[in-house]
């Protein structure tokens, strides 16, 4: 005779779990898989632009940052802008914030979020400002903002001041701008205005106007300010235009260490690693309840390189690369402090540790 879950239980309590068992049984299935699926669902997906060390650096310290949030058990995916366009599709709508980290990466995660009813929301990291407004305009409606960035480039008052702190003694400033820098010209005016600066600006349209725009702004500058545009400083232009800065005894502050190693007397920039802990803190407040993102935003920490080489041969002395940062950031509390912050400029900016 087969043997049932019911053999040995009361005639009443038998004839129930005969006519219920398998609904319950259903009902905790239904419940177990829900629960599964609960703890499958991932928190963040980061989308990097490449594999390049970078980036990776950047995920990396994404990791870092989020480890303590929800008791260590925040779930972060990484995987590459392919994954996002190839056939091997990442389904972003499992997620509840994404993380780009490079321009290639935004376009890319961006453009599948636009065919999404409800796409999470999405945090740009290393990207240009200008690149960024162009993927996502600048929200007029008033409604709840769903993207938002940490630029690459350093705002206009940090790089001002910065010239102001280390060579206060060269206030004309020769700057060169291409296609992607010209727009910022009334800001830098009026930036410029404010620290008594003068400037000597030179426009160009494309990479071979750049030693004739250096002819036309070096002798009436005694610093050259070099602003990130891919047309005005790149790898087939870098090294005639520190060559001809150098002949010319005039000191040029960059944009990134590589500048700095190649022949630049200062650089302001922001390394990847800060741009992740940036990233992270902002991430950590949204898993922790922040429904929205805040507005797009400059790099909160930086970093200031200094060409002691090129510093000895200009004959000028600076002050140490950690002082000029400190000063940097008191500039900028001080000034954050006596107005309210801009989307454009976070309200504290300041250095890593």
């Amino acid at each position: 005779m087969r043997s049932s879950v019911t053999d040995g239980l009361p005639d009443v309590i038998s004839a129930f779990l005969r006519h219920r068992l398998p609904k319950l049984l259903m009902l905790s299935a239904t419940v177990g898989l829900w629960a599964l699926s609960q703890n499958a669902r991932a928190d963040v997906l980061v989308v990097l632009s490449d594999e390049t060390a970078s980036y990776q650096q950047v995920a990396d310290e994404v990791r870092a940052g989020l480890k303590p949030t929800r008791d260590g058990r925040v779930r972060i995916d990484v995987v590459t802008a392919q994954r996002v366009t190839g056939g091997d599709e990442v389904a972003l709508k499992d997620y509840e914030l994404v993380l780009t980290v490079g321009l290639a990466a935004a376009k890319a995660t961006l453009a599948r979020e636009s065919a999404l009813p409800a796409p999470p929301p999405t945090l740009c990291l290393l990207i240009p400002r200008q690149s960024y407004e162009a993927l996502a305009p600048p929200r007029v409606d008033g409604r709840e903002r769903r993207v938002s960035a940490v630029f690459i480039d350093q705002p206009l008052s940090r790089q001002l001041d910065l010239l102001r702190v280390a060579l206060p003694g060269r206030t004309r400033v020769g700057i060169v701008l291409g296609p992607g820098t010209l727009p910022l010209r009334n800001d830098l005016t009026n930036a410029a205005k404010e620290r008594d600066l003068s400037l000597n600006i030179a426009e160009i349209p494309d990479s071979s106007g750049v030693y004739g725009a250096l002819q036309r702004v070096l002798p009436g500058s005694d610093v050259l300010l070099a602003l990130p545009d891919p047309v005005a400083f790149n790898s087939s232009t870098v090294y005639g235009l520190l060559l001809t800065t150098y002949r010319a005894q005039i000191p040029v502050v960059g944009f990134s260490e590589g500048l700095v190693k190649a022949g630049a007397l200062l650089g302001l920039f922001s390394t990847a690693q800060q741009v992740g802990k940036q990233g992270a803190e902002i991430a950590g407040r949204i898993l922790a309840g922040d429904v929205v993102l805040p507005a797009p935003q400059y790099p909160r920490y930086f970093t200031v390189r200094v060409n002691n080489t090129v510093a000895r041969s200009l004959g000028i002395s600076l002050p140490d690369e950690s002082a000029l940062a400190t000063t940097l950031t008191t500039r900028s509390e001080r000034r954050e402090s006596t107005r309210p912050a801009t989307a454009a400029e976070p309200a504290t900016p300041g250095r890593a540790p």
